[in-house]
């Protein structure tokens, strides 16, 4: 009797720690695998091409996953998106986007653009996932697609993904 008492909650601690971690995991993966870039507001919208929709699509090769996220460089290191996964639902998730272009050795100027967007995501039949910007943000995120501009100005106070 205690033999099956064991048995069964050795099934069940195993069972619940095979999905806890691995499907954080997937879900960042399939976010970096899958998000249409073109379905919000970020710095790829100016050079939007025919047929590309995602971070591999536009050169972010390098992927580092962290915590509930992942940093995604382009390969010469010169910009970054990066994400942080603040829930995820059964058809949805909530994700604090970060968007920074970063300074190339031998260049003088770095690149002023660094957005934050706050998206809701949800998964197309397609399988992609689409994005749409939440206007008011979320506690954790808001949104701060003027930042490149305020840093610009002499004086600017930091914006709030810098802080």
């Amino acid at each position: 009797m205690k033999r099956c008492i064991l048995l069964a909650f050795t099934a069940l601690v195993v069972s619940g720690a095979s999905h806890a971690t691995p499907r954080h995991s997937v879900t960042i993966r399939e976010v970096v695998k899958n998000l249409d870039l073109t379905r919000f507001p970020n710095s790829v919208g100016p050079r939007r091409l025919s047929g590309k929709t995602t971070f591999a699509d536009y050169g972010f090769v390098t992927v580092v996953e962290h915590g509930a996220g992942a940093s995604l460089f382009q390969q010469d290191k010169s910009w970054v998106m990066r994400f942080r996964i603040l829930s995820a639902g059964p058809h949805s998730l909530r994700l604090c986007f970060h968007d920074r272009g970063l300074a190339r050795t031998g260049e003088a100027a770095t690149p002023s653009y660094n957005a934050t967007s706050a998206l809701l995501v949800s998964k197309s039949p397609r399988g992609a996932w689409t994005a749409r910007q939440v206007p008011a943000g979320f506690a954790t995120c808001k949104n701060d697609p003027l930042a490149a501009r305020e840093r610009s100005r002499p004086g600017s106070r930091p914006s709030a993904s810098e802080r």
